[in-house]
């Protein structure tokens, strides 16, 4: 399969783009007074030079320094820059507010294109979301990289299983955003009132949810599916697109060109054997006005070698 939007990239040049990642987010946190402080902390000055050897002399954050800096935390660009925030969902307190520049959106619509790309969609495919719309990033997110890919995008939102049998009749979709539940729920529906000859679905892509592998298989079953991918991303990370499967269903494959993962052992923040479980902490590479810092996470993950 030939890619329009997955570079091809050896390791070498994959490590040569995350060291120029790296030295572009450390400068750019300079202009963040959260940042800057830290890094001084740590002994840095802002006219030193880093490189994929220092990560680990980075200072880390998490999600206290963004609700410490509310209403735009660790912001690194003049606010005339933002052109969008949203928000996570599902916390206490304060919503954890993230800002985007118009070149962070782009690299998000960039990153849902891929995740499309891997799971076999083209520009010939017809995308119907089934996600949530508004602060939350999962909407545009489907729908901006979807509109990247060229393909045709149908908006619904989430619920409304109605209307979604009826255009997924009517138009022809060949590919279905959703939760898990959301996903299994239409695919019963379809068996129940005997739809399957009247759709062109070929794929699906599921997220926000915890899937078991019984469940991929029984939506792919009830609706004869090509496919049904599990997508990956959190807020901070622009959102959706972080990381996907493929055919494969054995882990996620994440963009290592856009972040760096470490995975560490969460007391003593010390990097844990490869495929061993530890906290994920991040660090972007091309992030504008929120870059992460070795962010973490608290997620439990693991590197599968290979």
């Amino acid at each position: 399969m030939s890619y329009r939007f997955i570079p091809q990239l050896a390791d070498e040049e994959i490590r040569l783009r995350q060291e120029e990642g790296l030295r572009r987010t450390v400068r750019r946190a300079w202009n963040s007074p959260q940042y800057s402080s830290k890094l001084r902390a740590c002994g840095l000055e802002s006219d030193g030079a880093i490189g994929l050897d220092d990560l680990s002399r980075l200072p880390t954050v998490d999600v206290d320094d963004l609700r410490e800096g509310y209403p735009l935390p660790l912001l690194c660009v003049p606010p005339a820059e933002v052109v969008r925030v949203h928000a996570s969902s599902g916390t206490t307190g304060k919503r954890k507010i993230l800002a985007y520049t118009a070149a962070d959106v782009e690299t998000f619509n960039l990153q849902m294109a891929r995740c499309y790309e891997l799971a076999g969609l083209t520009a010939e495919d017809r995308m119907q979301i089934a996600v949530g719309y508004g602060l939350w990033t999962a909407g545009v997110g489907f729908q901006g990289g979807s509109e990247k890919m060229g393909m045709l995008t149908v908006p619904v939102g989430p619920g409304n299983l109605e209307m979604h049998l009826q255009l997924l009749q009517d138009l022809e979709s060949t590919c279905f955003g959703a939760t898990a539940s959301m996903a299994l729920l239409l695919a019963e529906e379809v068996e129940r009132a005997g739809l399957g000859e009247r759709l062109k679905l070929r794929k699906m892509i599921c997220g926000s949810e915890a899937r078991s592998e019984k469940m991929r298989l029984t939506i792919e079953s009830k609706l004869g599916l090509e496919g049904c991918y599990d997508i990956a991303g959190m807020t901070e990370m622009y959102g959706p697109g972080t990381a996907i499967d493929c055919d494969a269903h054995d882990g996620l494959h994440y963009w290592a060109d856009l972040f760096i993962i470490e995975v560490l052992d969460p007391v003593t923040l010390q990097p844990v054997p490869e495929g061993e479980v530890g906290e994920m902490v991040v660090t972007s590479l091309c992030k504008e006005a929120v870059p992460l810092l070795r962010y973490r996470t608290h997620d439990l993950c693991r590197l599968l070698p290979g």
